[in-house]
Formats: structure tokens, C-alpha cells, sequence
């Protein structure tokens, strides 16, 4: 193992990096670097991002990565079968508390039928009650008012005639109305598009309404996956991630270009401002993915 630190070494040497330069070329840790040209993988998070990143390394400084994996069975190989066991047991887990809920649906039907049609039996009696009663007191009132329409018709068509003459010469003196614009309450909305796609390298534009304070969601499912976030030119966050953990970066309305390197692509996603972001179809393949927004 020690063998491939060297080589790798050497070559950084002959390409006239050094370990900061390769760190800001990579967005791998420089401690990790070190490691690797040590031989020290213990040291990195796990078998998986062992091979990453001496690959990541080896491309960086004009060596064949996948051959050199090839070429090196001693270095470790990164174990996914957990992944799914785990997926498979949270999934059967999940079955007997469905059943639980309809068994209990289930034995409380009857209580609810019999509640059901006690109430209905009486709000048909309420309402047979009341409507009676107020069958029996209506011809009294009718019969007063009655009386009271007879006495008051003669004034009221008076009324009624000047209040219409009074109405035409109102709508005549009023000037016609302006129609009203439509108000446009429709928001412009964010827009992110996907302007060119390299490698493992992808980047967006975004437009349209942003946000004062914006924020950018990074979740591993599945798996764990390494993400740093940069805004600017200088990083803000970086993290390792666990199954089901997530890094939510938050960053304002003025920032003109924010970087996102993800490790492991295929158990990462990514949202920006609650946006769903879909990685490139031409590097869907790659492990390692750096994703470059730029602001309009």
C-alpha cells in the first residue's frame, strides 16, 4: 500500500503541486492526502472513499486511476451488501404496524355505526319538534304582518318611485368607471438550468425570484457520502454523511457562485432554495460530482 503513496507522491512532485494545491484542486481534506501518500487508510472513513480518493488523486496528477486500482489488489474494496440489508429490514419492519392500524379500525366499527345512528335518530326528532312548532305560530305572524303591509302600501309605492328617479340621476351624474388592470399576482419563479456538463463537473445557471436568504440541502440515503459547500470561493461547510443525515448550507441573496463537491453521488441529493437539482445524464456514472451554480 505504502508503494502507491509513493507513486502518487512522486507524481505531485513532478507535476510541481503541493499538498495545499492539490487539497484546493481536489476539495479533499489535506489530512486525508497525507494519509494516503502514507499509506495510513485507516485513517479516511472507510473502504470506499480509500479507493475515491487515491483514484481522485491519481487523476489529479496526470496518472490513470482505474488502472492503478487495478493494478494494486492490496488496497481495500468498499462493501455495499449493508446498504440494502438495512433497506430490506426497515421495509419489514414497517408491515405489521399497517396491519395493527386496520385491526384496530376494524374492531371499533360497530361502536361508531351504532354512535352514528343515535345521532342521526335525534336530529331527526329535533327537527321534527321544531319544525312543528314553528308550523302552529306561523299564521299569527302572517296575519300581522299583513295588517302592517296594508297600512304601509300606499306610502311605500311612493317611496319606491322616488327612490328609483333619485337612483337613474345618480347612475347618469356618476362618470363610467375605469376597468381595473388585472393584478399579476403570479411570482416569477426560481429557475435553475443545467448550462454545460464536463466529466464530473456540471454547471447551472439560476434565475428568476431569489430568496434573501437562500439555503442548499445535501442528504445521503442509502449510504455515506462526503460533501463540502463552498460559496464564493470559500468554504462554508463540509461534512461526512451518514444514511439518512443531512447538511443544509444557508448563504445570502448577493452570493454570485456557490460549489457543492459531493463524494458519492449515487446515495447524495441535492436541493437548492427546496428545489429538487437532478445530476447531468453524461456524468451520472461518476462517483465524484461537483456541481457549480452561478447567480444571475
Amino acid at each position: 500500500m505504502n508503494e502507491v503513496g509513493e507513486k502518487l507522491k512522486e507524481a505531485r512532485k513532478a507535476k510541481g503541486y503541493t499538498l495545499d494545491d492539490l487539497q484546493q484542486m481536489t476539495k479533499i481534506q489535506k489530512r486525508y492526502l497525507i494519509a494516503v501518500e502514507e499509506g495510513n487508510l485507516e485513517v479516511l472513513p472507510g473502504n470506499f472513499y480509500a479507493r475515491a480518493f487515491i483514484k481522485q488523486y491519481a487523476d489529479t496528477v496526470g496518472l490513470d486511476g482505474e488502472q492503478l486500482l487495478r493494478d494494486h489488489s492490496d488496497i481495500p474494496k468498499a462493501k455495499n451488501d449493508e446498504y440494502s440489508e438495512k433497506v430490506i429490514t426497515t421495509q419489514t419492519r414497517s408491515k405489521p404496524k399497517s396491519s395493527s392500524i386496520m385491526d384496530t379500525i376494524q374492531d371499533s366499527l360497530p361502536t361508531i355505526l351504532i354512535i352514528l345512528l343515535v345521532l342521526s335518530i335525534a336530529v331527526v326528532f329535533y327537527w321534527a319538534v321544531v319544525k312543528g312548532s314553528n308550523d302552529s305560530d306561523t299564521p299569527v305572524i302572517q296575519d300581522k304582518t299583513s295588517e302592517k303591509q296594508d297600512v304601509e302600501v300606499g306610502s311605500n309605492e311612493s317611496t319606491d318611485s322616488e327612490s328609483e328617479t333619485d337612483e337613474d340621476t345618480d347612475q347618469k351624474d356618476q362618470p363610467a368607471e375605469e376597468p381595473k388592470e388585472e393584478e399579476n399576482d403570479e411570482k416569477e419563479e426560481l429557475n435553475i438550468t443545467q448550462t454545460s456538463s464536463n466529466g464530473g463537473t456540471t454547471n447551472f445557471t439560476v434565475s428568476g425570484t431569489i430568496p434573501k436568504e437562500q439555503q442548499i440541502t445535501l442528504t445521503a440515503e442509502g449510504g455515506e457520502s462526503w460533501v463540502s459547500v463552498s460559496v464564493d470561493g470559500k468554504t462554508v461547510d463540509q461534512s461526512l454523511l451518514t444514511d439518512g443525515n443531512s447538511l443544509s448550507s444557508k448563504f445570502d441573496q448577493d452570493s454570485s457562485t456557490v460549489t457543492v463537491v459531493i463524494g458519492n453521488a449515487a446515495v447524495t441529493s441535492v436541493q437548492l432554495n427546496d428545489q429538487a437539482v437532478s445530476y447531468a445524464e453524461e456524468s451520472a456514472n461518476a462517483v465524484r460530482q461537483e456541481l457549480i451554480f452561478e447567480f444571475e
